[in-house]
């Protein structure tokens, strides 16, 4: 047998013993041999037994049980069940993905393990959100270029009408940023970067683009003191807004949510017995006000006076609408 079909017989080995074998489902010698001779290689107990050491050497966690019939199997491997199966479940809910791509992308994701522990994982895969947008990953591709190259992005954005069908925004018009990250939130993917008709920073659902393209214009710099990390604490639900500093009372109770919504460095003093205070910069949206009122009272905006008159004004509205129905 030439030396070609023996580096086959390593590999073919390797693909076997990744694709079949876990702690729960080991492979014996004699298992191995059957299986190269199958196809069609020249094998033995001594060259399986030489072919798994060389694996070793070179690196593959191949356990070895010791038996009359020694027996083999894959430990570590570069994603274990646990992580795979967090990352099927973030795939599976995220709205941004057809559900032939989260499809895919799973099963790209389970043939990092064993036959037998995908199947198991299979069992629990449960898809949720709409149908998603089929350019998405053209979309993610040109803005990840368009962030490596600095140069500016062109895209056009659609909406969906009462009736589910599909219609641009802004009578078509093709919107110009400088591209700053990426970023997930609420199971969705979200493009953030400076808009060239615009000093504020804006955010764009990356799903809802289309026909995006890099321009041969060189990127905007970055605002100087511009915080990725904060940016996203001020904004609720990705809605933007002005970014304005807010004073909020809380409940002692509150305090759990206002640190998971703003951060271990949140400014507060104490109030009154059973409050304290908290000073914060948030984006002043609907989706903010949601969030006030979600807290039933037990968040409220004391200052500035527009905040304030903005939320009351909102829940007015809201009561008008519903005594005139």
């Amino acid at each position: 047998m030439s030396v070609l079909r023996n580096k086959q017989r390593l590999l073919h080995l390797y693909r076997y013993l990744m694709e079949n074998t876990d702690e729960e489902h080991q492979a014996t010698t004699n298992d191995l041999v059957g299986f190269l001779r199958q196809e069609d290689a020249n094998a033995s107990r001594k060259t399986v037994k030489d072919d798994i050491e060389v694996l070793i050497e070179e690196g593959a966690d191949i356990v070895t049980t010791k038996s009359y019939y020694n027996s083999y199997f894959v430990g570590s491997r570069q994603f274990e069940i646990p992580e795979v199966k967090m990352l099927i479940d973030g795939i599976a809910v995220n709205v941004s993905l057809s559900t032939d791509q989260k499809e895919k992308l799973i099963e790209k994701l389970l043939r990092t393990l064993s036959i037998h522990q995908a199947q198991d994982l299979r069992k629990g895969i449960v898809y949720s959100g709409n149908a998603g947008n089929e350019q998405f990953y053209y979309n993610i591709d040109r803005i990840t270029e368009a962030i490596r190259e600095n140069r500016k992005l062109g895209f056009q954005y659609f909406d969906y009408r009462g009736n589910g069908d599909r219609a641009l925004k802004d009578n078509g018009k093709t919107h110009v940023i400088t591209p700053y990250f990426l970023t997930c939130r609420n199971n969705r993917f979200y493009v953030i970067g400076g808009c060239s008709d615009s000093e504020a920073v804006s955010v764009f659902r990356t799903d809802l683009m289309t026909k995006a393209c890099i321009l041969d214009e060189e990127g905007d710099p970055v605002p100087e003191g511009f915080d990725p990390e904060k940016f996203l604490r001020s904004m609720f639900w990705m809605q933007t807004g002005p970014l304005t500093e807010v004073v909020l009372k809380c409940s002692n109770d509150m305090m759990i949510d206002m640190l998971d919504q703003f951060g271990e460095d949140l400014e507060s003093w104490k109030g009154t017995a059973d409050s304290f205070y908290a000073k914060v910069r948030v984006c002043i949206s609907k989706a903010f006000y949601a969030w006030i009122f979600k807290h039933d009272g037990e968040i409220r905006i004391v200052s500035p006076a527009g905040a304030v008159n903005g939320y009351t004004e909102m829940i007015r509205k809201a009561l008008r609408q519903e005594n005139n129905r």
